[in-house]
């Protein structure tokens, strides 16, 4: 393998020579946390050429992404592994063991049963082991409503091909959960128990991955000093780090306050942790949230192992500070106190220290937008009255008009609207909504 540093290296080399060693491996992680460049990583030429180094013997590492499937069935299954098969060999086997593979694959496409298609894919696979002077690792990527849907015999199937050709014949797979989650079985079933002592979890990302996986990004906006920061508000997620990145890209340059105080609310790092959010089961959210809200507390041992197996943790916490701010936010009560002005701009609600305020009209609503767009930063008149009012009223609203609009706000958002906190004015320049209250 490359001594470069390259995103998740050390788990591609442990997977690598299990699959050299003659054993099926499974990867497991929620979305973006990086599971479809680590199965990527392991079909390129660096992997090729460490599976030989392991195995003695050559292998073809062929990448299969279940997503490319035309229906979630054993058919299409079958179909989608077929067609990755004959793209990755066809410059690399004889022509006669194509025209035979092309066969079988036209075979499943038409295929009007399940027995037809298990049939052909059967003797495809068969052929190929026989043929072909190089082990086979399929490698299955996105593979969860796949196998959750296949019927068991289309997973006999699979393992009894497994059985006739030993480490000839080896299986990768990446999925959210484990593969016994996913079918909610009591007892693994037989394809299952090939990876009970070979699935791995992905890991959280190194600073130096971290950095290796922006450099591949085209980020012209972020600035050389705001990669580490980048780094620590995502803890490693790759998810977490791209949507953070993209928003400290746009970072305003006369923005006054902490970085993460912009990034928590900024729309590409809420959905990626609303994302994480929906994978998790309600044991899941409410360890975090206790986490969150009662760190001294504590969890039992392993529920913390559970979240910790998650990518949630690090050091028994969570792992990113911009993810714990929203399941603080997704777990308060009304008795718990979050400092600021928070504007949900997917439902349109306003939350003012951790309470939903009453609706505001139409033009509260376009100025909170503005200046909450550019809180810490300040906002004049010529920017509000082309983004409430339009353009066209540029000449016909005054200054009293604004200011009777501002008042209008504060008493909805601010506790005492005479000595505002959160929306201040400076004399002649503009407003600014903060986003840590003023001190009073």
């Amino acid at each position: 393998m490359a001594k470069k540093v390259t995103p998740f290296s050390s788990l591609t080399e442990i997977a690598l020579t299990e699959l050299a060693a003659g054993h099926c491996v499974s990867i497991t992680g929620l979305s973006n946390s990086g599971k479809s460049k680590l199965m990527r990583s392991l079909a390129d030429q660096n992997a090729k050429k460490f599976y030989q180094s392991k195995a003695g013997r050559s292998g073809f590492l062929i990448y299969i992404d279940c997503n490319r499937a035309v229906a979630i069935s054993g058919q299409a299954f079958y179909e989608v592994v077929l067609r990755s098969t004959l793209e990755r060999l066809s410059d690399e086997v004889p022509d006669a063991l194509l025209t035979n593979l092309r066969g079988y694959h036209q075979t499943i496409t038409e295929a009007d049963s399940s027995f037809t298609a298990s049939l052909s894919f059967n003797l495809a696979l068969s052929e190929l082991c026989k043929e072909l002077d190089q082990n086979l690792c399929l490698l299955f990527d996105e593979f969860d409503e796949i196998y959750t849907a296949l019927e068991n015999r289309a997973l006999l199937n699979l393992r009894a091909l497994r059985d006739r050709f030993r480490d000839r014949l080896v299986y990768v797979t990446a999925t959210r959960r484990s593969l016994p989650e996913l079918r909610g079985d009591t007892i693994e079933d037989e394809f299952a128990e090939l990876f009970s002592r070979f699935t791995y979890n992905m890991p959280l990302l190194t600073i130096a991955e971290s950095h290796a996986l922006l450099a591949g990004i085209s980020l012209s906006g972020l600035k050389k000093e705001y990669k580490d920061k980048a780094s620590e508000l995502a803890g490693g997620h790759p998810g977490m780090l791209v949507a953070v990145s993209q928003a400290l890209a746009h970072l305003p340059k006369d923005w006054e306050g902490e970085p993460a105080g912009y990034v928590r609310l900024e729309p590409q790092p809420r959905a990626e942790c609303m994302k994480l959010w929906h994978q998790l089961n309600g044991e899941e959210r409410a360890g975090l949230s206790s986490l969150v809200l009662e760190p001294k507390a504590g969890l039992p041992r392993q529920q913390m192992r559970h979240l910790d197996s998650l990518g949630m943790l690090v050091a028994n916490q969570p792992f990113s500070p911009i993810f714990a701010d929203f399941v603080a936010r997704k777990s308060r009560g009304h008795d718990v106190e979050e400092r600021g002005v928070y504007l949900d701009t997917d439902s349109g609600d306003v939350w003012v220290d951790g309470v939903r305020i009453p609706v505001l009209t139409d033009l509260e609503y376009r100025l909170l937008e503005l200046l909450y767009e550019r809180r810490d930063k300040l906002t004049d008149k010529f920017q509000i009255v082309t983004a409430v009012w339009g353009e066209e009223y540029l000449g016909s609203v005054d200054d009293a008009r604004v200011e009777k609009l501002i008042s209008r706000l504060r008493g909805k958002i601010e506790p005492n609207p005479t000595d505002p906190i959160f929306l201040i004015t400076r004399r002649g320049r503009g407003y600014k909504l903060l986003t840590t209250p003023r001190s009073v």
